[in-house]
């Protein structure tokens, strides 16, 4: 006597399982590989704008904290203008952006100083914004 099964097996579900593991690793690997927004170590409190641009590829950032003694970060090291200077490369003929993040309430000087090092380097120099009020 031949007893029948009540439950009927799928024989695609065979297929389906293994596509399932490959579509979620791909997923995986996606979410992984993707650039996050860099974002200096410093801590600033940063001018409000409405006007904002996009995030560049692989721009240098400068940030620039306010207070009695005014400090420069390269590389999230305190440089002076000098070594600053000295520590840019030199721009290689690409379209290389320079990000400043510097305190809104940084003295405008110095925030002009490190722009024409930056600009007398071959960089594209901008302002780091927020788009928050606060």
């Amino acid at each position: 006597m031949k007893l029948a099964r009540s439950v009927r097996l799928n024989p695609y579900l065979v297929f389906l399982v293994p596509l399932v593991d490959v579509v979620l690793l791909l997923a995986l690997l996606f979410l992984v590989s993707t650039t996050f927004l860099l974002h200096s170590g410093v801590s600033v409190r940063l001018p409000y704008s409405n006007f904002t641009l996009g995030p560049e590829k692989n721009p240098l950032i400068l940030t620039i904290t306010a207070g009695p003694f005014p400090t420069i970060f390269y590389r999230d090291q305190p440089v002076t203008l000098p070594e600053l200077a000295k520590g840019l490369p030199q721009e290689s003929g690409q379209d290389v952006e320079v990000v400043i993040r510097a305190d809104r309430d940084t003295p405008q000087g110095l925030v002009v100083q490190v722009m024409n090092v930056c600009l007398g380097r071959g960089f594209n120099v901008m302002l780091a914004t927020s788009s928050k009020k606060e």
